[in-house]
């Protein structure tokens, strides 16, 4: 995304034929770009000099999740029940982290580095010591988490599940609170806006849902015209230098939105009228339908996103 005018608006640096598969997981660490998917394979991107740099081949299954932490190391996951640790300087394979009795489904790396959490078909979440390389405490869930994000302060975490996600504090054996949903969630972020952490949910009914820190549902905003199928967010300094985090959204109707935190919040949190909150809620709508900042129509049928405030031009 780039400001005309200052105005955000996104359009394609580039676009590739990836794979021969439905690509599962995107991610961006500095100026390297990597796509897996469900050929098996991760493709990495030079996104500074626009051009493919090469393939990775370490896996036996679909690649599920991308994680980079900073420019220097990616972890991958996959069908195979394994987690690769790459180095970025040469792509070379440090480690395979091996815990797994089944498909791995999402990788989450701590924002200090030194933790990974990972989710499971086999009904497990692992905590992994990233500077041992070694397992940290493995604990049954209780279903298969399909998702597992940080907060940015690392000092929580969300797991989905379907149709609920539980929140989770480091230290504490017990979830801090288990929210359920009338909707299958898609997508889970864990954002801070104004010293508050919030967790937004996108969902099959084509809103995002967001709640406090606490799991307390706040309210939700209608965002596509088909369901959400990922979120990312990333800080951006405005064209009055003010910095604001942007929340992406992708969809299964082929468009990309950028979105201000902020005004997604405001939009479920302005109104001080309990009954206009409740009749607004009723009807399925939010009485202040927050506008995208930009949007983009990719025409194709979107899988996950990543966002990066890393600019080459």
């Amino acid at each position: 995304g780039r400001f005309v005018d200052d105005a955000l608006t996104l359009n394609p640096q580039f676009i590739f034929p990836a794979h021969i598969g439905c690509i599962k997981a995107v991610s961006v660490g500095g100026r390297y770009l990597a796509s897996g998917s469900t050929d098996e394979c991760i493709k990495l991107y030079d996104l500074k000099k626009r051009v493919e740099l090469g393939t990775l081949h370490e896996h036996k299954g679909t690649i599920t999740s991308l994680f980079f932490h900073g420019r220097t190391h990616m972890l991958s996951a996959s069908d195979d029940g394994a987690i690769c640790i790459f180095r970025t300087k040469d792509w070379e394979p440090l480690k395979v982290l091996r815990g797994h009795k089944g498909p791995v489904t999402s990788i989450a790396v701590h924002p200090s580095g030194k933790l990974a959490l990972s989710v499971s078909q086999d009904r497990t979440i692992i905590i992994w010591n990233l500077l041992t390389g070694q397992r940290a405490s493995r604990t049954k869930t209780p279903q298969i988490g399909e998702t597992v994000v940080w907060s940015p302060s690392g000092d929580t975490y969300a797991i989905g599940y379907g149709t609920e996600f539980q929140l989770h504090r480091v230290g504490q054996s017990e979830a801090v609170a288990t929210v359920f949903s009338k909707q299958r969630i898609q997508a889970l972020l864990i954002v801070e806006h104004e010293g508050k952490d919030y967790v937004l949910a996108g969902c099959q009914d084509k809103r995002v849902y967001i709640y406090s820190s606490e799991g307390t549902e706040l309210g939700s905003v209608l965002c596509h015209d088909n369901r959400i199928k990922g979120l990312s967010s990333v800080d951006m300094t405005f064209p009055d230098e003010k910095v604001h985090t942007i929340v992406v959204t992708i969809s299964s109707d082929g468009r990309i939105k950028a979105w201000k935190l902020g005004n997604l919040i405001e939009s479920v949190s302005t109104s001080d009228d309990a009954k206009t909150k409740a009749k607004a809620k009723d009807s399925g709508d939010s009485q202040h339908q927050p506008k995208a900042l930009a949007t983009y129509n990719a025409d194709v049928r979107l899988t996950c996103v990543v966002a990066s405030n890393n600019i080459f031009i």
